[in-house]
């Protein structure tokens, strides 16, 4: 039992073989002039893990607004921009690199000396980049703001939505962005030149000003792409302040994109052949599937189970949300790093179930514990950590 259980503690089992991956490209990815995008403002809900086969569900999400707009124009020396809640981003591309270039409003002008890598295509999953920025600018012609830090991106999951519109997406692969802040604001002086570049900042400096201001801000992102659509479906944006070492949520949003409401697709010949081919073969895969197990004996079909947890770190609530594609009896258990069963539930599942358990962590001790999850099929292990 002893050795079991070590076994399982510490491999992180291989389960199924996907087929075709998803990849972002920027034939196929990259925003274009004269784009619309409607998206809804709903409930933050927590992203939950990353890695393979996750399941997200977002079907029980209340819309908060519908009335945003996100429109592309295209500028100058193959630069485009991006309209959003009244602020006007500036983008790149770069050969392969999609950059971030600065932003304005109404009372700020930010401009990147050092923009920020978002993407570098083609995009799979695993894949990550990494980038230090840095950025001058005004506020209300009063006062001049400095900001620096990095950019981490990473294409870190993959699996299958369940969107707030009831629709179920599968081959979604989602991006995570994290972006560390250093900030500092001075008085604007009336004679200083608005044209005069600022001197470039060296990855030294950044980190430096990273490891010793007294006060930080951490932005996350997270963005799920879909087969064919250039835009994600869905988007949750999470913000901390870390001050003196003492972290704070500043604030978190969640943006769902309606497939049917991206109108850009009627020019976009690309993604429509996607979205006619999906539509057309829905169960090719399936299929070949199955062929390639009878001749192979091997089962290279699409996952029958997906699952998702969250929060981890976890303070009071661990919930765990699964999907079962085939029925199955899911035998859910949760150990301490003693091999002491503390949690064990049982659920019979029909083909299509997608089954919500909450487990409340309160009682225990702050440190590590082992979640196990039986299909009777395969069995999937999570760390999780109580704090």
């Amino acid at each position: 039992m002893k050795k079991i259980f070590y076994t399982i503690l510490l491999l992180s089992l291989a389960v199924f073989v996907y087929g075709e991956q998803h990849t972002l490209t920027a034939e196929k990815n990259m925003m274009r002039s004269e784009d619309e995008i409607i998206k809804q403002q709903v409930d933050y809900k927590n992203p939950g893990r990353s890695g393979d086969n996750v399941l997200w569900d977002f079907g029980m999400l209340n819309l908060q607004n519908d009335a945003y707009k996100l429109f592309y124009t295209e500028g100058r020396n193959n630069r485009m921009q991006g309209m959003e809640h009244n602020t006007r981003y500036y983008y790149e591309l770069r050969n392969d690199s999609l950059f971030r270039t600065g932003f304005e409003n109404h009372t700020t002008l930010s401009v990147n000396e050092q923009p920020e890598l978002l993407l570098k295509f083609p995009v799979q999953y695993g894949d990550s980049t990494f980038s230090y920025y840095n950025s001058n600018g005004r506020y209300s012609e009063r006062l001049k703001i400095s900001t620096m830090g990095t950019t981490k991106t990473k294409a870190d999951a993959r699996g299958m939505m369940i969107l707030p519109n009831g629709d179920t997406l599968k081959n979604v692969l989602r991006i995570r962005t994290n972006k560390k802040i250093a900030e500092s604001t001075t008085p604007l002086r009336r004679t200083a030149s608005k044209n005069v570049p600022e001197p470039y900042v060296s990855a030294d400096s950044i980190e430096f000003r990273l490891q010793n201001d007294t006060v930080l801000l951490e932005v996350e992102t997270y963005q799920w792409y879909v087969k064919g659509y250039r835009y994600p479906i869905f988007e949750t944006v999470k913000s901390i302040t870390n001050k003196h070492g003492e972290i704070t949520d500043f604030f978190d949003v969640a943006f769902f994109y309606p497939p049917q409401e991206h109108y850009y697709l009627e020019d976009d010949p690309e993604n429509l052949f996607e979205l006619t081919d999906e539509e057309n073969n829905p169960d090719d895969e399936q299929e070949n599937g199955e062929n390639d197990e009878q001749e192979t004996g091997e089962n290279n079909s699409q996952p029958i189970f997906t699952y998702n947890i969250y929060p981890n770190p976890v303070q009071h609530s661990l919930w765990l949300e699964y999907y079962t594609e085939k029925p199955a009896t899911v035998t859910i258990s949760l150990y301490n790093m003693q091999r002491h069963l503390l949690y064990n539930t049982r659920n019979v599942c029909q083909q299509g179930d997608v089954r919500h358990i909450e487990i409340n962590m309160s009682p225990f001790f702050v440190g590590h514990y082992m979640l196990i999850i039986d299909t009777g099929y395969e069995i999937y292990n999570e760390v999780i950590f109580k704090q």
